[in-house]
């Protein structure tokens, strides 16, 4: 039996609090950081928690699971990214001695074959559907109206939801969305108070950006980028110029993206190319590579603007998308023709 008790401990009280409503403890806020971890590993391989996992858990961790039950190795040396369903499960954890490397339980792994049953699978659909779109309006607003998620739907999907429905359904969710009831908003997690004022109060101007569904529902993914030929022109600069030997070019490409959008000054920028092996060989160079990096910035989506790029609101004249084929599989995950499913309501 794995010992999860010694993985748990790593786990602050906040965390831990959330793992237990998860995992279906009881009386959680009463319990102690020792009380907590043990009552969670008590209740892991309860056949309800299992269930709501696999029900819940995003599409790669459930892949995961998946292909770590037919062949156990397969459920190990994962990211983070490949298991993060489970992993605020309890079902997965990062390994002691190494960070970033993680593994699903082995006893987890064995229980797949349960769960994973034809009834579920329809439930399971239905479920990530719809979180499929609260996830993407989350990744590409920040901060979004209870209003906008329910016009959402039924622009999207058809649907029409009441607000009480969305809410119970972000709250039986196990990922963690702030629910603003006094303002009647989700705010994505990790936003500090101090984030959620600048972005709530400047996001008053604007109006929700609403691409064709089958680019909206690209945010459900939170690594999805909306990459313009700026973002392009960076890649190929990174590929050009940068040690691909320290890492491949992508994720050189994402690092350097990852610093332009956080607002890392100039000289802190050029400090980690240079690290990255690259000397500007004069100012002019350095000037033409940061006129990029503006670029850049002036294509990237902002939740200040309600998922808009400064480009956008720029624009005179919107270039129309390229639209899912009716025929194409439709892109919320159901594994039904566009034109069976959310088609629908087009």
């Amino acid at each position: 039996m794995t010992n999860t008790a010694a993985y748990l401990k790593k786990y602050d009280l906040e965390d831990l609090h959330q793992l237990a409503v998860n995992t279906g403890v009881t009386n959680e806020e009463a319990l102690d950081k020792d009380g907590l971890i043990t009552e969670i590993s008590k209740n892991l391989l309860n056949a309800d928690v299992l269930e709501y996992a696999y029900l819940y858990s995003d599409e790669p961790a459930l892949t995961s699971w998946q292909q770590g039950s037919k062949n156990i190795e397969d459920g190990r040396n994962l990211s983070l990214a490949d298991v993060y369903g489970l992993y605020i499960m309890g079902f997965a954890y990062e390994l002691l001695n190494e960070e970033d490397n993680f593994f699903i339980i082995d006893e987890v792994l064995e229980k797949f074959e349960t769960v994973d049953t034809e009834k579920n699978r329809e439930k399971r659909t239905a479920i990530q559907r719809q979180l499929n779109l609260i996830r993407s309006a989350l990744h590409l607003y920040g901060v979004v109206e209870f209003k906008q998620i329910v016009h959402l739907f039924k622009k999207y999907y058809g649907m029409d939801i009441t607000i009480d429905e969305v809410v119970d359904l972000v709250n039986r969710s196990p990922y963690v969305i702030t629910v603003n009831n006094k303002n009647q908003e989700f705010i994505i997690d990790d936003m500090t108070d101090k984030q959620y004022e600048i972005i709530r109060n400047a996001q008053q101007k604007y109006k929700y950006y609403e691409p064709e569904f089958g680019k909206f529902i690209k945010f459900s993914n939170p690594g999805y980028i909306d990459e313009s030929a700026a973002h392009e022109d960076l890649k190929k600069w990174v590929s050009e110029h940068l040690n691909t030997s320290v890492a491949s070019d992508y994720e050189l490409y994402l690092h350097v993206l990852r610093m332009v959008i956080s607002g890392q000054k100039r000289e802190e920028i050029s400090g980690e190319i240079k690290n990255l092996g690259y000397q500007f060989k004069s100012k002019a160079e350095e000037d033409e590579f940061f006129e990029l990096i503006r670029d850049v910035v002036r294509h990237t989506r902002h939740f200040q603007y309600r998922g808009k790029s400064e480009a956008d609101i720029g624009q005179k004249t919107i270039v129309k998308e390229v639209k899912v084929g009716r025929n194409d599989p439709c892109p919320c995950g159901s594994g039904k023709k566009y034109k069976k499913c959310c088609g629908k309501a087009v």
